[in-house]
């Protein structure tokens, strides 16, 4: 994929890798209200700002544009999704979405960092299939991507996966509910005080943050700050296999390319790694008071020269952090 700066996209896991998931509470799980609006028809039955018109708006020109049939708009309390999927999957992405929205309000609050929604509902678009999905970005979308969410249009765009060939459907369903919780985190995280949507934010930070989300079970209650068994498990064949596979912290740090890498072990490398950055940062609890001073000083930058600098000034000597990781790693795979 080209940009990969600015679209944070999920690469799904080899589905050989079949680890064990833990099934999840359901105490968050909680009934939506869903809004049906007929985009001809142009009216709407709940609140809609100006702004979120207007975004409604460019996503129709969007599908028009790309031959697609027009698409369903469909709103709940914090979200939009305006796509040609079936409706009950419609249902179970805005499901997902809130549920996501709620788990990340607490999880984030509870480490003290800001979280602020804002009264604008976040747009997510909704392919009927991976055919689709292409059609919409104007290109043959990457083996492995599973939906993205653009930085520049603000919006998520995602598909059914179960319109793909070659998997069991429990593949399918967990593809869909991965990629939607992580894409979600990515789009929450950019839209409510914890990461400058126009500013320069380094992978590592922001696909770490959405890796922390997707543990969950059959229940669709995201898991964040629970053990992420696919990517160590990931992260475990690969270093069986080669033990240089590991990229180094101040790789991640300051260059983003690496996740946008034709090599998908390289990639799948540096989208565990990044959960691991994250797991081990919140599970210090030195480190874990740290992070808020060090998102606020990257707030403000809006070119990737200083941040290898900010990030030592706040989180101490990378090697230490990088020891920390790897001693993370190996008493996590005991």
């Amino acid at each position: 994929m080209n940009e990969s700066v600015r679209k944070a996209a999920l690469m799904i896991f080899n589905s050989r890798c079949d680890l064990n998931r833990r099934d999840w509470a359901t105490g968050l799980l909680s009934t939506i209200a869903l809004t049906s609006l007929n985009p001809a028809q142009g009216q709407d039955s709940v609140s809609v700002s100006d702004q979120e018109k207007e975004s409604v708006d460019a996503v129709l020109q969007r599908f028009k544009q790309a031959g697609l049939q027009s698409p369903r708009v469909v709103r709940n309390r914090r979200f939009v999704t305006i796509g040609t999927a079936k409706s009950e999957y419609v249902r179970q992405v805005l499901h997902i979405a809130e549920e996501t929205a709620v788990a990340y309000e607490r999880f984030i609050g509870g480490l003290r960092l800001p979280v602020k929604f804002k009264d604008q509902r976040l747009t997510i678009i909704v392919a009927a299939n991976a055919g689709q999905y292409s059609q919409l970005l104007g290109e043959k979308k990457a083996k492995n991507e599973g939906g993205h969410y653009d930085l520049d249009e603000n919006w998520l765009v995602t598909f059914d996966h179960r319109g793909r060939s070659r998997s069991t459907r429990s593949d399918l369903e967990r593809a869909n509910q991965v990629t939607m919780i992580h894409e979600i985190t990515h789009q929450i995280s950019f839209n409510s005080g914890l990461l400058n949507i126009r500013g320069d934010v380094p992978m590592i930070v922001s696909e770490g943050l959405a890796t922390l989300a997707e543990p969950a079970g059959n229940n669709i209650i995201p898991g964040f700050g629970e053990l992420n068994a696919p990517r160590l498990g990931v992260m475990a064949q690969i270093m069986k296999k080669n033990r240089k596979a590991w990229i180094g912290l101040s790789d991640l740090i300051a260059d983003d390319s690496v996740f946008d890498s034709p090599d998908d072990n390289l990639v799948q490398m540096a989208y565990s790694q990044s959960w691991l950055f994250w797991d081990t940062l919140i599970s210090d609890p030195k480190s874990r008071e740290k992070l808020n001073a060090y998102l606020q000083r990257i707030d403000r930058r809006l070119k990737p020269d200083y941040r290898l600098d900010d990030f030592v000034a706040v989180m101490g000597p990378l090697k230490t952090v990088e020891s920390q990781m790897y001693d993370r790693r190996e008493s996590l795979l005991r």
